[in-house]
């Protein structure tokens, strides 16, 4: 909570606390706490606690002037620790004034704010009450308390605060900013508006209350006054990085990405250790072309790579629009573009250039490209690798000298891809002659030429190969070393792992075994970096608050929720969930060893210590004896064999009251899908790693003459990786909804459908359009009509959000 302080006189330290340069004119203010910048989907400005008067500063004996200017004086010396961050300090002053005179209204109010601070807001409400009852008209404590209880999830004594506040002072600004801030959380729009207006017009040079109303106005629809907003606050505060962020995103909604990345870029320079900052930014970067890149840019954007709530896959379409533009890579692009080979020299030179471009070094090594053209030099390039360096290993000349840098990336980037590209007859033989060169050297102890390891590392992955484990001791040069890692020593520790986890169910349905098959021999996805929340927050507070807004009714968050991921996959979807939500208690179950090895090593790196893993069929979850607030399933139930019932055993598990997030495959939404399966079932395409490259290459050509299904198809980013495109078009089973199919089944297992979890507020915005009616967003007959004329709408699947009944 970001407490307010208008009696100070507004010099602020770098971290966002006031300094000690205080106004001296008989009024006490307390230290702000740290300016809170959560700013994702236009997160407001928090309140900050307010100042005290001390001038009519109650004593405990009126006929004392002595003790008077004591007790002042030391409540000068508490809040001067106060406001440096001192708080044992200040909280023993204020306790020796309130021993000598119990019931002095500053200090207890002081004192309670020093506990808030501390993390003790019960304490602090309790104080703060009892300086009430001396001071019932104590506009500033009033205040605070409603501050204090918002931050308690206490909405309604909030609000009764509030309203107490501006009865004894109706021009509070503050007071109007902060009741604004409660009213929005609480979903009441209008009103929060109306407050933070409110708060503006007594106070004009408000910039909080300013960015707040931007924020309100902008969730309303009214995105371009938001950015009057937005932009007035930043002409009184322009060092306010959350203010600029929020403009930012109110930009990028309009349209224009392009201004919307220039306020990214002023909010990551001037605070650039907040997460929030860099993923509305990465957010942006989505929908951003370029037209030229300088040092600067691309610097930021091997940052934005390294932050936590960043997620590569992502920015790798953003990330090559940017690289196109850059010199080395647009010639290269531009010589080999018609070319089908790319020779020894050629490599050379390529891979030396391309080394020289780290952001494109980086983004190899983190995510497939989803470009078809990079594909295709790559390609070439990793075939020359091969038979070069396998020709100068059966030659007595020299070879050439390559990029390692590059060539590392390279064959980390096939391992990425899960070995996606084509391979000739002629690359398959040399590799397999290449596996057992490297097999005698390594079991004779000889030398092993670094180029060898990597030339193969870009077709086998390393772990697979017996003489794997012997390497990773091995002196190797610096630039081979994430190549040891990633694929010997993680892959041979999540082997390690699959008997450690425990099984919860059998697995006997024949489909449950073979969609197991499959993501054993698939883990889906293989990824190594997530962009994980920068914030935890209550289940309530997450889906009540910005962009959902659901209406949950009087459903209250548990304080230590227990959680199901019903299909976990390779850990995403539980570290998500896991990081999201405070002190919850995670059991994620998959039927893929594989996969929930891959989990557990995810987690463990990432220092996760709330998640439970554990192998099992959903259809057998029922006897596990377990109940749950909140289930998520997503893109799994279309996979089982019944997915009415597996639907149906994950509700027995749901508390009465409890929630469930659910991800289901949209029928209208999967036509070129479809179409996919089609040609796959016509071919007699089978699901092995040969078939699965053959079919995208058939895919690729019938895209580019001209067929409408396959060009999509070819550029959806599952298509770029084994694993991915097996799952998008070689499943072993498959079901595909319709909204009023949704609907029926909702009705048929007591759930009540609470909203739609979309990625794409342009979307939301164009749905209001034409449905203004209050229960539009929960109306699925509204939006199967929508859908009908938008078909693209839930090309990400249905997710949506329901309560137990």
């Amino acid at each position: 909570m970001v407490l307010v302080s208008p009696e100070i006189d507004g010099s602020t330290s770098e971290n966002g606390h006031y300094t000690d340069s205080i106004k001296q004119s008989g009024k006490y203010p307390v230290r702000t706490l740290a300016r809170s910048t959560k700013a994702v989907a236009n997160k407001p400005t928090s309140s900050r606690i307010v100042a005290m008067k001390s001038t009519s500063m109650d004593k405990a004996d009126p006929s004392s002037e002595r003790q008077a200017l004591a007790s002042q004086q030391a409540l000068d010396l508490g809040l001067k620790h106060h406001n440096s961050g001192d708080l044992s300090n200040a909280e023993s002053i204020y306790q020796q004034i309130l021993k000598a005179d119990p019931k002095q209204p500053v200090a207890l109010h002081l004192l309670g704010v020093v506990f808030h601070e501390k993390g003790d807001s019960n304490r602090a409400i309790d104080l703060i009450k009892q300086a009430l009852t001396v001071k019932p008209d104590y506009a500033e404590a009033l205040c605070n308390l409603g501050i204090i209880q918002q931050h308690q999830g206490q909405l309604e004594e909030a609000v009764a605060s509030y309203h107490k506040t501006l009865a004894v002072k109706p021009d509070f600004a503050e007071a109007h900013y902060n009741f604004g801030n409660v009213l929005q959380e609480m979903a009441q729009l209008e009103k929060a508006i109306a407050s933070f207006q409110m708060a503006v017009d007594i106070k004009p040079d408000y910039a909080d209350a300013l960015n707040n109303l931007g924020t309100a106005l902008k969730e309303r629809g009214q995105v371009d006054v938001a950015v009057a907003c937005y932009r007035k606050a930043l002409d009184i505060n322009p060092g306010d990085a959350e203010i600029h962020n929020n403009l930012g995103i109110a930009l990028r909604d309009m349209g224009k990405p392009e201004d919307a990345f220039e306020c990214h870029q002023h909010s990551v320079a001037l605070v650039p250790f907040n997460e929030l900052f860099w993923g509305s930014m990465a957010e942006t970067l989505e929908s951003l072309s370029f037209t030229s890149v300088d040092d600067s840019l691309l610097q930021v954007l091997c940052d934005l790579l390294e932050k936590s709530t960043t997620a590569p896959s992502s920015l790798s379409r953003p990330i090559i629009r940017a690289l196109r533009h850059h010199r080395y890579f647009s010639q290269i692009l531009d010589s080999t573009g018609s070319e089908k080979t790319v020779n020894a020299a050629a490599y050379r030179d390529i891979s030396e250039r391309l080394s020289q471009i780290p952001l494109l070094l980086q983004i190899m090594q983190l995510s497939p490209i989803y470009d078809l053209e990079i594909e295709r030099l790559f390609t070439r390039l990793r075939r020359e690798l091969l038979l070069t360096v396998w020709a100068a290993e059966n030659s007595e000349e020299p070879g050439l000298t390559y990029s390692l840098a590059f060539s590392v990336a390279l064959a980390l980037h096939c391992f990425v891809n899960d070995y996606i590209f084509p391979e000739t007859d002629e690359e398959t033989v040399a590799a397999e002659h290449l596996g057992e060169h490297i097999a005698a050297l390594v079991t004779s102890g000889q030398e092993l030429p670094p180029m060898l390891l990597v030339a193969l590392a870009a077709f086998r992955p390393l772990y697979c190969f017996p003489w794997a484990k012997d390497l990773h001791e091995r002196n190797w040069p610096r630039e081979l070393n994430g190549l040891i890692v990633r694929q010997i020593q993680e892959p041979l520790a999540e082997i390690a792992l699959r008997d450690q986890i425990p099984k919860l169910s059998t697995i006997e349905n024949a489909v449950s075994m073979a969609v197991r098959d499959q993501y054993e021999e698939n883990p889906f996805p293989r990824w190594i970096k997530m962009g994980l929340p920068a914030e935890a927050r209550t289940i309530k507070g997450f889906l009540q608050g910005p962009p959902l807004r659901l209406d949950l009714g009087d459903y209250v968050s548990p304080e230590s929720p227990n959680i199901l991921i019903a299909g976990c996959g390779t850990g995403q979807h539980s570290l998500n969930t896991a990081s999201r939500f405070p002190h919850a208690q995670v059991l994620a179950v998959d039927l893929s060893l594989s996969s929930l090895s891959y989990a557990v090593r995810k987690t463990k790196e990432l220092g996760l210590s709330n998640i439970e893993y554990a192998q099992a069929d959903i259809m057998n979850l029922g006897d596990i004896g377990r109940q749950f607030d909140l289930i998520e399933s997503i893109g799994v139930l279309h996979h089982l064999e019944n997915p009415l019932a597996g639907w149906r055993v994950l509700v027995n598990l749901l508390r009465p009251g409890g929630l469930m997030k659910i991800g289901l495959y949209s029928e209208k939404a999967r036509q070129d899908v479809a179409k996919g399966r089609e040609l796959i079932a016509k071919r007699s395409y089978a699901n092995s790693p040969e078939d699965i490259r053959s079919c995208r290459q058939d895919v690729i050509a019938m895209g580019e003459d001209g067929n409408q299904a396959m060009s999509v198809l070819s550029n959806n980013i599952d298509f770029f990786s084994l694993s991915n495109c097996r799952d998008l078009l070689f499943h072993v089973q498959e079901h595909c909804f319709t909204l009023p199919q949704i609907e029926e089944d909702l009705q048929a297992l007591n759930l009540k459908f609470l909203g739609f979890e979309m990625r794409n507020q342009q979307l939301i915005r164009t749905y209001r359009d034409s449905h203004r009616e209050k229960q539009a967003l929960i109306s699925l007959s509204h939006w199967h009509q929508f859908e009908l004329e938008n078909p693209e709408t839930f090309r990400a699947m249905y997710q949506f959000w329901c309560k137990k009944l």
